[in-house]
């Protein structure tokens, strides 16, 4: 199965292909939603990225890569002066998100990001939301989005995963497990586990770590605050 057809199915297993009506409003959900605590998460990392956004005061063009069924290309679009791209492999997401979503300051492409439709020096800013875990070469992928930057521009990687050399044999297996156990193992060839020592030569900007003092003190006040890290690099 071709890897894009094999993410959608996991998608659609993992019942995370969403009716319109469910997208529309997302990182909101109803209080019953099986997904509700993830979405919570989502909402936090996203209400600090639009905030950080805010405060530029600029206009901005940002591209949004893996933008998937476009719920945040469609709440960044809202922050005055924002136009975006959300970019992403054509597949039935991508289509919902034009549907719904499309406006004279957003549109949706379906593209490969290493054969970019994009001129050199286009973006002020390039967003990566849980999607670099599908990147094998993480390095390579940083270096392709650099070239798509103006001379100030900022690549945004929030919602995955980037662990410590350590971590990264348990997580390994974590992730054959949960692929084996959902009847896809093959997925897990196609799941990638990054470090942060990847990431070294880069010099990234850390913004935000869930073991820092604004995670604990989510969990304290009983908030559900991203697990994930938040980083940019220019």
């Amino acid at each position: 199965m071709d890897p894009a057809e094999l993410y959608q199915y996991v998608r659609e297993k993992e019942g995370r292909l969403y009716p319109d009506e469910t997208v529309m409003y997302l990182p909101d959900l109803p209080s019953d939603h099986p997904h509700k605590v993830e979405w919570l998460a989502r909402a936090d990392s996203t209400n600090r990225l639009v905030h950080y956004l805010i405060r530029l005061r600029s206009p901005l063009l940002i591209l949004e890569l893996g933008c998937g069924n476009g719920w945040l290309s469609h709440n960044i679009s809202t922050i005055p002066g924002i136009r975006i791209w959300g970019l992403d492999r054509g597949n039935p997401e991508l289509t919902q998100a034009a549907r719904l979503f499309s406006a004279p300051n957003t549109g949706f492409i379906s593209a490969n990001i290493f054969k970019s439709p994009f001129a050199s020096n286009s973006f002020d800013m390039i967003i990566l939301a849980s999607v670099i875990q599908y990147f094998k070469d993480l390095p390579a992928l940083i270096v392709n989005l650099q070239s798509l930057l103006t001379k100030r521009g900022e690549i945004h990687l929030i919602d995955s995963p980037i662990y410590d050399n350590k971590e990264v044999i348990s997580a390994r297996d974590r992730t054959v497990t949960y692929y084996t156990e959902l009847g896809l193992p093959e997925m897990g060839n196609h799941y990638f586990h990054h470090t942060a020592d990847e990431l070294k030569k880069f010099h990234p900007h850390w913004l935000y770590q869930p073991s820092g003092w604004r995670y604990r003190l989510g969990g304290l006040l009983g908030r559900t605050v991203s697990p994930f890290p938040w980083l940019y690099i220019r």
